[in-house]
């Protein structure tokens, strides 16, 4: 294995892992709204997802979208749409706030993503797609075998990724207090949309 390339994949795993993205931003007003201990299985699904994509792009799916790519616009614009939807139920959380007398029924009525769900939104986040496809092409040269340079790739993002998306996790926990307090919850909703809307306009423009 070429080292000096390796550790160059590194630096790019920890960078691409910490760095805002729907992903992160998911898990953190996931953590934000239902707490840190519900949050784990988006987290795990995250994971599962990204690493089963990882693979797939390594063995062809980086070509395709290279031979068509329509398929990343697509891509794009249903993630857009997720997040915009996102975008929207923080921002009714900050215009329309919910009284106190009705806080139960608004926890029924919601819920934190399952781990499938997570996993299975990989396939239509863009940055995740844009993540493996990168890793996949210019870090062709880990390792001959084809099934050796899916297990490095994989095997470093299983390793560095988590604690990466878990430091999102936990910072929504910390917020969490402050949204517990009426005074803070109105501003901090309308924050969260205002990031969801700006990762839409990077993720649209790039």
């Amino acid at each position: 294995m070429d080292w000096a390339l390796y550790l160059t994949f590194i630096l790019f795993v920890v960078s691409m892992s910490v760095t805002p993205g729907p992903n992160n931003l998911m898990m953190m007003s996931s953590s934000i709204v239902f707490g840190v201990k519900r949050t784990l299985p988006h987290w795990i699904g995250v994971n599962i997802g990204f690493n089963l994509m990882l693979v797939a792009a390594v063995f062809g799916l980086g070509e395709l979208v290279q031979r068509f790519p329509w398929m990343l616009t697509v891509i794009k614009v249903a993630g857009s749409i997720w997040l915009a939807w996102m975008s929207w139920q923080f921002l009714r959380a900050a215009l329309f706030p919910v009284p106190s007398g009705t806080s139960e029924n608004r926890s029924e009525s919601s819920r934190p993503l399952h781990w499938y769900e997570a996993a299975l939104f990989q396939w239509v986040n863009p940055k995740a797609i844009l993540m493996t496809v990168s890793a996949a092409g210019v870090y062709y040269g880990l390792a001959d075998a084809i099934w050796s340079r899916a297990a490095i790739m994989a095997g470093t993002f299983a390793v560095l990724g988590p604690p990466c998306g878990m430091a999102w996790i936990l910072a929504g926990g910390v917020l969490r207090r402050f949204m517990s307090d009426p005074r803070w919850a109105r501003p901090m909703n309308a924050v969260i949309a205002g990031i969801l809307l700006l990762t839409i306009g990077l993720i649209l423009a790039g």
